[in-house]
């Protein structure tokens, strides 16, 4: 191997820096608090021990420049608004020889999001020459090997169809591992040109400890460690090149233009989460924008902040199937900056709108707040030609979907009166919470005499569970608040007096009684 012929890292004396190894063969160091000459510095250090700048792009967030010297490669990315550097070193690096041959066949662009047996992601895109870009897969289940097949072929204008870059955007399961189950079954039924990715080494539980993680669910161990060596056995059989992809890199496959705006490169220094790993890519196809954040936080990588307007989209992959992911804030505002006209959502319509995704700040913001035109939910099979323009009835059908996931779970409101304090049953109920999220319920006393009622309550139902308590029991915190004149323990509760009790949630909830019917309960409008 060619020795780096580099200084060492970070060069010119800063004392607050973060130096990690990505894998085998892709180092990073990431300087924050850098000056805005810092960038510069680097460029005319790495030019002075004789390596050849290949790319240099700059705009007011992002100055971004390449380097090789024949063999091994360097990434420097310095973002001005959070003033961060980082240079990334890849030995034995195809980069810059990448190179992508168009076929001189026609077809429509188009995406195609394809329904899973269980939630992951599955994306396969044609581009105008009739090749295929695939993005993910999903989880290694034979239904689904066969159904990406069958896409492939009944969409492609070849007789064999040609995957002209498979992009697995990070190490999960629900991502990942169909690549090797499809290549067991299909690898001589596709071509595939060239695979990009960019994940941890298969054993670095020092940075991801959730690598060695199994899924007891099933029978065989899906870790990792065993499914990561697999996928690159498979890789190397197929004989296309792999390309390790670095954010500020651009490939062009076809006549899509793939930019990478976050990677493990920008993370591994601030967190363990294996989603922060995710690629994220700005593609542009067919004259709309497509952003692909698979299942990024964009807090831990800090997108909104790094890209501002950089980020708006035409479409966009909501991250992390709408589950949410870093934080609520962040997400906000990134869909502020991204004002997608259409949604792609990988998950299910009962995911999507009943017990999962709704309940996600960031997403019911992209449901209620962001004025998308359509959101697209992974069931069923969804194929849109680009450039795209959603139906004018998409938008109303996503406000029905959004009011009719939230009537399935309960209401947010529930009001038992004809109660009576000298019958301890009437203290007793039971609640429902269908949704996810372990979710908090506020419980309010009405007496007849109103200086005597009871305010703030406080109980907690964790997600998918059935809890019976009693408003005065245990199961209950009676001085939930720092201050409050009206809670249980300042009251305390009078003998033989009709009462009445309100339950109130953020989420929906159901709340029964034995033998009392509820006098009223809150739609969800």
């Amino acid at each position: 191997m060619k020795e780096i012929n580099l200084p060492d890292l970070p060069a010119f004396g800063e004392t607050e820096y973060f130096e990690n190894r990505e894998n085998e063969r892709s180092a990073v160091v990431m300087i924050p608090h850098a000056d805005s000459h810092a960038f510069s510095d680097y460029c005319k250090l790495f030019a002075s021990c004789g390596w050849e700048q290949k790319e240099d792009r700059r705009t007011d967030t992002h100055l971004y420049a390449s380097y090789s010297d024949g063999e091994n490669a360097l990434f420097i990315n310095y973002f001005p608004t959070v003033r961060e550097l980082t240079v990334v070193t890849e030995t034995h690096c195809g980069y810059f020889s990448y190179s992508d041959r168009p076929r001189s066949t026609a077809a429509s662009a188009e995406i195609t999001q394809l329904e899973l047996e269980d939630f992951g992601m599955s994306y396969v895109i044609r581009i105008s020459d009739g090749r295929f870009i695939v993005i993910d897969g999903g989880r290694d289940f034979v239904p689904d090997r066969n159904r990406l097949y069958r896409c492939l072929k009944d969409r492609s204008v070849h007789e064999k169809p040609i995957i002209a870059a498979w992009i697995l955007t990070h190490p999960h399961p629900d991502h990942f591992h169909l690549f090797v189950g499809f290549m067991e079954d299909h690898a001589d039924d596709v071509v595939i040109e060239k695979c990009i990715f960019n994940f941890p080494e298969c054993t670095d539980f020092a940075h991801y400890p959730s690598l060695a993680d199994k899924d007891l669910r099933f029978d065989y161990d899906n870790s990792a460690p065993v499914f990561m060596p697999k996928m690159l056995e498979q890789m190397k059989q197929t004989g296309a090149p792999i390309y390790t992809a670095h954010t500020g890199q651009i490939y062009r496959i076809g006549d899509a233009v793939c930019e990478i705006l976050a990677s493990m490169d920008d993370t591994i220094h601030s967190s363990n989460n294996i989603n922060a790993s995710s690629l994220v890519i700005r593609m542009e196809l067919a004259g709309q924008v497509i952003l692909w954040a698979a299942d990024a936080p964009f807090s831990v990588s800090k997108l909104p902040e790094k890209y501002a307007e950089h980020l708006k989209a035409d479409i966009l992959q909501v991250p992390h199937h709408g589950f949410q992911s870093g934080s609520a804030e962040s997400e906000i505002r990134s869909y502020e900056l991204i004002r997608p006209t259409v949604c792609l959502l990988p998950v299910s319509d009962y995911n999507a709108y009943t017990i999962f995704c709704t309940y996600r700040e960031s997403t019911r913001f992209l449901m209620t707040k962001a004025g998308i035109g359509e959101l697209i939910t992974g069931t069923p099979t969804r194929t849109i030609s680009l450039p795209y323009t959603p139906p004018p009835y998409a938008g109303k059908e996503l406000e029905r979907s959004y009011l009719s996931g939230l009537d399935r779970c309960g209401a947010t409101a529930w009001i038992f009166t004809e109660l009576n304090t000298a019958v301890a049953d009437d203290f007793r109920f039971t609640i429902l919470n269908t949704t996810t999220f372990k979710t908090t319920v506020w419980i309010e006393l009405f007496f007849e005499d109103p200086a005597r009622n009871v305010r703030f309550i406080k109980t907690e139902v964790p997600g998918n569970a059935m809890r019976t308590i009693s408003v005065t029991g245990d199961s209950v915190d009676p001085d939930a608040l720092h201050f409050n004149w009206l809670s249980l323990k300042a009251q305390g509760i009078p003998e033989n007096a009709p009462f009445a009790a309100r339950f109130t949630c953020k989420a929906p909830i159901v709340v029964s009684h034995r033998t009392h019917q509820a006098s009223y309960h809150a739609p969800n409008r």
